[in-house]
């Protein structure tokens, strides 16, 4: 695929992206996103790629409780919980009154159909609006482009591309290996 390419792939999902003013939960009532300054709270890679699913980089206690806040209701972390600067949010969160659930994705290894249907279950059980985070937003991204192909029947190149807008960087050989490009 040519870099023009690429790059008008990226601008049609951040338009379409820009076009959505409600987003639909799994009981498909309408889900609006909460108003947060994702840029003052400094939340790592924050994109809002899929509906009703803020995307991150690992968050910290008050990112968190600010979310919560804000409206966000369900907290995924695909980080395992020894991973340095992982592991306080069960804790955290139950203390806090946050749902969150742990779905330990350990680096490339986890990046395949498997995991992407594991997460698109849990997000289809889960209560939106939601923050799916990783340390830096790249298996997030990868595992919601391969959720989007394999689950949801999307186009491998649509794919790649949603997953690159979603937070892809150093996992984009693997990524792009399982959707056979």
């Amino acid at each position: 695929m040519s870099l023009l390419h690429t790059a008008l792939l990226f601008a049609l999902a951040a338009l379409t992206l820009t076009a959505c003013s409600s987003e639909l939960d799994n009981s498909s009532e309408p889900v609006t996103m909460p108003e947060v300054d994702l840029v003052a709270l400094a939340v790592p890679n924050a994109s809002t790629t899929l509906p009703g699913v803020l995307a991150a980089g690992q968050l910290t206690p008050e990112q968190m409780t600010a979310l919560h806040e804000a409206g966000y209701r369900s907290f995924i972390s695909l980080r395992v919980a020894d991973e340095r600067g992982a592991g306080w949010e069960e804790e955290y969160s139950e203390t806090n009154g946050i749902h969150f659930v742990r779905m330990p994705i350990a680096g490339k290894a986890g990046i395949d159909e498997a995991h992407a249907r594991e997460l698109g279950t849990l997000m289809d059980a889960e209560t939106k609006p939601m923050v799916v985070y990783c340390g830096s937003s790249n298996r997030v991204g990868a595992l919601f482009g391969l959720k989007a192909h394999f689950v949801d029947g999307t186009p491998a190149e649509e794919a790649l591309a949603l997953g690159m807008a979603s937070g892809v960087t150093s996992l984009e050989p693997v990524f792009r290996g399982q959707l056979g490009l």
